[in-house]
């Protein structure tokens, strides 16, 4: 099916103060981190690598299917192999910890049947899916909106998971930027992974050796995903965590030299993570602008073109619509994703350069809010007269003492 990455990847604890400094810069109109070294965003590079789940294929999308408990009961016996109760469902979900106890009841060896093993291979998929690659917010149930995608287990590694995986994670940023929101859903794994992999005062030192793994040696199984590497222990005694103040403040006096821009090996480029396309997911479109961050890409940055407004998009929701039919709805997304080949942004290779022309710096300042720390919280100026000359007082806020070196810089400037 193509998800064995994710397992390899396993379980890694999220850091919610980070993802919670990483969602103010978020901009629901460029679908970027407004940092103060650029723009920077989640690529469908970064999705493939992390997690080795296919980019280059048919749009996730199709009827949402919405049944009464006992058809969905009907369902789970004939494609899942048991008939979970009444009780189980909420409305077009099933509860993930059904899914749990019954892979855990039957044994999967040599004797058992291929029926047995799509079965159970559906199973475990559906947990994949509720559980890590499109989560929603309640986290503990999956819809099986999907289980009709994964009755044909030949055909479900030729969908474009990994787009649709990245449509749902931009859907919950834009959603969490919002005032009033207080929470987040989505695949967080692929989040926090690239935040620690290229903001580096985030990334922690790792603990111990790196385990042995000769699994893929016997060419049966894959080979390890780039996520995999977080799926051990590490050291946070010279790293930032759990800390938004400190997070954001760090942020916000960011140097060029602590994101890195290139984290993959040239022998991974592909021409379709720069197509500037629409991702689906069933209702969810957003808009990938690879052209925002080219650097990322290892290409020189110009001024991209105007930001996409994703308002109407973003008010399509499920609410109300059963068996509703989101391919075709969206059919005009899904022939720009069909056509994404035709759709590819080239830049200059950088070539060792700083990365950006000047006109897009100065762009950028512009257009971008560097600091999200309010300035009256670090620092306020007392000014006195004494002889005819003003003498300017910097006095640091006690909850900011951290921010020392801006003060001294201050000084001497004012000096």
């Amino acid at each position: 099916m193509g998800l064995y990455g994710i397992i390899r990847c396993g379980f890694f604890k999220y850091d919610n103060h980070l993802i919670t400094a990483l969602v103010e810069r978020w901009r629901r109109e460029t679908h970027t981190f407004h940092l103060r070294v650029g723009e920077a965003t989640i690529t469908l590079q970064d999705v493939e690598l992390v997690w080795n789940l296919n980019i280059n294929g048919f749009a996730v999308t199709g009827v949402d299917e919405s049944f009464k408990p006992h058809v969905w009961q009907s369902q789970c016996a004939e494609w899942l192999g048991f008939m979970p109760h009444v009780n189980q469902f909420r409305g077009n979900k099933l509860v993930m910890s059904v899914l749990d106890q019954y892979c855990r009841s039957i044994l999967i060896n040599d004797n058992s049947t291929h029926v047995e093993v799509e079965r159970y291979t559906r199973c475990v998929a559906l947990m994949i899916i509720g559980g890590c690659m499109l989560p929603d917010s309640d986290g503990c149930s999956v819809n099986l909106m999907y289980l009709r995608l994964l009755r044909d287990t030949n055909q479900v590694s030729k969908y474009s998971w990994g787009s649709a995986v990245l449509a749902f994670l931009y859907r919950e940023l834009c959603t969490a930027s919002t005032i009033g929101k207080g929470e987040i859903a989505g695949p967080i794994f692929i989040l926090q992974v690239w935040a620690l992999s290229r903001i580096t005062f985030l990334c922690p030192d790792p603990f111990g050796d790196i385990p042995d793994d000769d699994d893929h040696n016997d060419q049966i199984l894959p080979f390890p995903p780039f996520g995999e590497r977080w799926n051990r222990s590490f050291t946070w005694t010279h790293t930032t965590n759990h800390s938004v103040r400190v997070i954001r403040d760090l942020l916000d006096k960011m140097e060029p030299n602590q994101f890195k821009w290139v984290l993959y090996s040239n022998e991974f480029d592909k021409e379709y993570w720069r197509s500037v396309c629409p991702l689906i997911c069933f209702n969810i479109v957003e808009m990938y602008r690879p052209d925002r961050v080219l650097r990322q890409f290892g290409q020189l940055q110009h001024i991209p073109g105007p930001a996409f407004d994703g308002d109407e998009f973003h008010e399509c929701t499920r609410q109300g619509r059963r068996n509703y039919n989101w391919a075709e709805h969206h059919k005009n997304s899904i022939c720009a994703w069909n056509d994404r080949l035709n759709l590819i942004v080239e830049g200059e290779p950088t070539n060792g350069n700083v990365g950006m022309t000047r006109q897009y710096s100065m762009w950028y300042d512009n257009i971008t809010r560097r600091f999200i720390t309010p300035i009256s919280l670090i620092f306020f100026f007392h000014v006195e007269l004494d002889c005819g000359v003003a003498r300017i007082l910097v006095y640091p806020n006690s909850d900011h003492l951290e921010q020392h070196e801006i003060f001294l810089h201050m000084c001497l400037c004012i000096r």
